[in-house]
């Protein structure tokens, strides 16, 4: 139970801001604080295993203009800093990111007068190695001779900017975040100067203590709040927790944006396995074994291993060169072929299997050599090979360790048997660009993360946060909670948005004679855009198709040349920026966007008064996941469409209409194009879970 100082504390905290700040006291965002402390006080550390109603975790939706990062702050911070433990916020995009870390953090401290700490968690892979930075310029400059394993060495033309990338780091004016660079730096450079989990050997680097990712990590010990994204805190569960962030059980997490947080996760228990790109690293793994024995040196307690890998390689090719024309033959001129309930065809797995065998001692093979290299560059062990030979091929061989492992998880998902009762995986093949050329993904991935989730997180994490303007999918908890695992002593709350959403917007379905699935469609939309679209205003038209935009772009963009922005053409950022400086010159802008300009982007005022949403956003139906999850509801006597494809569609649609009021002054209206929402038996069911807008309905 909340205790009597704690209550007065965050009380007192939040009369403090809202006077320091010049804030309008808001009714919702006191809720929000209320519920938020009232379940972290309900922890009881010593029975976590039974923990009582609403004990550690609050699930908040808030709505827009409520508020949400000072209200969490407000609730957490004390707690946590009582608590000795350590508030990690998590976002799912990076514009918030940055707004918390550069703005709201940052006027929290000033005014709260708590001196606590903060600092920004990112992998490994936003940040400079110094080693492989050290080898990229030997390379260059021709005084390294390295294992040439891969296509593309680092170019000659490159030197002056490594070399400025060196210098800056060494006086302190960069600090190796390749965010903090002030410009941007191709993925094909920045590929040599940072370092994979694999290649990286942590303390046994003789840059350990000038590494830009280990003094960023150094930081995260004396912070009080971490700020992370979702990725992060997801692929460090994956590996265990605490292997980037601390340990679930030191934190309270805050989950903003977590009606991503389902299908981050989905991702990150999806594997996909390229039958080219295997081919790729084997070979190069050959290549790399040869130059190693060629070089001598070879521990007594290796010899065999090693010598055996040349077979082994030659049994894991000859199978996959088996695998290649089958996998054509049935993909045939499709882009992607789903199989049926995840059961991957007989003759398919049956070649899959003829690749255990010789790639288990393999990957055994490469743990034990790959071990023995990192301790090997170790001052202060004794290394079973000679320095120089483990400089140079560390790094390459943590790269082909970590993809072996990636083909070995996907060959024990696709060939895995799930229990008759159990929640099946999703198993399909896709095309996919593999160089100038093309491959063939063979992909599995969960349909549900919520028991992973469930066991990763939500039981072992000291406490938790969810919040978002949509958590609710038709005014209900029910599908986050089935897609996250969250528990049912959960505290679920809705807290109201204080907008006047009736005198500040209307909701219009106009009177069109085709449904999104009829011919006309597409020349009926043409048509009442070019009538209905003032262009000296400010106008959001979302699109749910690629294909549909572009047609809309086709036929409208000769008459709309200066007005029209569309997405796809230039970033996110320029797009919104642009729009912005026309409204400021007092002309008219209109910006055409997919399911990403539905969300996270701001436009208060007169930068947006018009939002056009063209159809109901439902999902792709052709997404593998999405159809298998269909598939496996439907054969247990559920309706999909009720269950899965409306509540995710009533999702997008609130994020999309969300997008027209930002401020209590905002005005303006949402056009709806999809007769759909008043014609069908689950339109009502869609047009009650936005806000209460006035409706005008044809």
């Amino acid at each position: 139970m909340l205790s009597q100082e704690s209550k007065d504390e965050i009380q007192g905290l939040y009369r403090k801001l809202v006077e320091k700040m010049k804030l309008t006291p808001r009714y919702g965002q006191r809720v929000m604080i209320a519920e938020i402390a009232k379940s972290l006080g309900a922890i009881e550390e010593d029975d976590k295993e039974e923990r009582a109603n609403e004990a550690g975790i609050a699930v908040v939706e808030a709505g827009t203009g409520t508020g949400k990062t000072l209200a969490y702050l407000t609730a957490t911070l004390p707690m946590a800093m009582a608590a000795e433990k350590k508030l990690l916020i998590s976002t799912a995009t990076i514009a918030l990111q940055e707004q918390i870390l550069d703005k709201d953090i940052p006027a929290f401290r000033k005014n709260s007068e708590i001196p606590f700490k903060y600092a920004l968690a990112k992998g490994r892979g936003r940040y400079l190695c110094l080693v492989k930075l050290d080898k990229a310029l030997q390379q260059i400059s021709g005084l390294l001779s390295t294992v040439d394993l891969f296509d593309q060495p680092p170019e000659a033309n490159d030197q002056a900017l490594y070399e400025d990338l060196l210098s800056s780091y060494a006086r302190g004016d960069w600090n190796g975040d390749k965010d903090r660079l002030g410009y941007e730096i191709e993925p094909a450079q920045w590929r040599h100067l940072t370092a994979t989990h694999r290649e990286c050997t942590n303390r046994r680097c003789e840059q350990f203590q000038n590494c830009a990712f280990y003094k960023a990590r150094g930081e995260l010990d004396t912070a009080d709040i971490i700020i992370a994204n979702h990725d992060l805190v997801l692929s460090d569960l994956v590996l265990g927790g605490g292997a980037v962030l601390p340990p679930p059980e030191k934190l309270i997490y805050v989950f903003d944006e977590g009606h991503h947080l389902a299908d981050k996760a989905l991702n990150h228990f999806k594997v996909e396995v390229g039958i080219r790109a295997q081919r790729q690293w084997l070979k190069q793994l050959e290549k790399a074994l040869e130059q190693l024995l060629a070089q001598g040196g070879i521990p007594h307690s290796m010899m065999h291993s090693i010598h055996a890998a040349p077979e082994q390689i030659n049994d894991c090719l000859q199978a996959l060169t088996f695998v290649w024309p089958m996998v054509q033959e049935m993909l045939g001129e499709q882009e992607r072929l789903r199989f049926e309930f995840g059961q991957v065809p007989s003759e398919l797995k049956e070649l899959l299997q003829n690749l255990k065998a010789p790639l288990q001692p393999l990957l055994l093979c490469l743990d034990k050599l790959n071990e023995a290299l990192q301790k090997s560059l170790d001052p202060k062990e004794e290394g079973e090979f000679d320095r120089g030979t483990a400089e140079t091929f560390q790094a390459p061989v943590g790269i082909l360790f970590s993809r072996s492992e990636v083909l070995w998880d996907g060959l024990i998902w696709l060939l895995a048997e799930e229990a008759a009762d159990a929640t099946p995986y999703a198993r399909w093949m896709s095309r996919t660009p593999y160089g100038e050329d093309w491959d063939i993904q063979l992909c599995v991935s969960p349909i549900r993360v919520a028991e992973q989730l469930r066991k990763n997180l939500w039981w072992r994490c000291y406490g938790a946060v969810v919040t978002s303007a949509t958590l609710t999918a038709l005014n209900s908890f029910n599908q986050i909670a089935i897609e996250t695992g969250l528990p049912k002593w959960a505290n679920f709350q809705q807290v109201a948005s204080p907008f006047d959403y009736p005198n500040l917007g209307t909701i219009r379905v106009p009177q069109l004679l085709h449904n999104p699935k009829a011919e006309g469609y597409q020349d009926e939309i043409n048509k009442w855009l070019k009538d209905n679209i003032n262009l000296a205003e400010g106008s959001l038209v979302l699109f749910s198709s690629r294909a549909q935009m572009k047609a809309c772009n086709d036929e409208l963009y000769p008459l709309w040349r200066d007005e029209l922005l569309v997405q796809g053409f230039m970033p996110k950022s320029e797009i919104v920026k642009r729009h912005q400086a026309r409204i400021d010159e007092g002309k008219g802008g209109v910006i055409f966007g997919l399911a990403s300009f539905a969300e996270g982007i701001d436009l208060p005022g007169d930068y947006l008064t018009h939002v056009v949403i063209v159809k109901i956003p439902f999902a792709v139906p052709d997404d593998p996941i999405q159809a298998a999850t269909s598939e496996w509801m439907e054969s247990k006597g559920r309706n999909p469409f009720m269950e899965l494809t409306l509540p995710a569609a009533s999702v997008r649609l609130v994020q999309a209409a969300g997008r027209l009021i930002r401020k209590e002054n905002d005005k303006g209206v949402i056009s709806i194009l999809d007769k759909r929402i008043v014609a069908s038996r689950y339109g009502s069911l869609l047009l009650d879970s936005l806000p209460p807008f006035k409706r005008q309905l044809y």
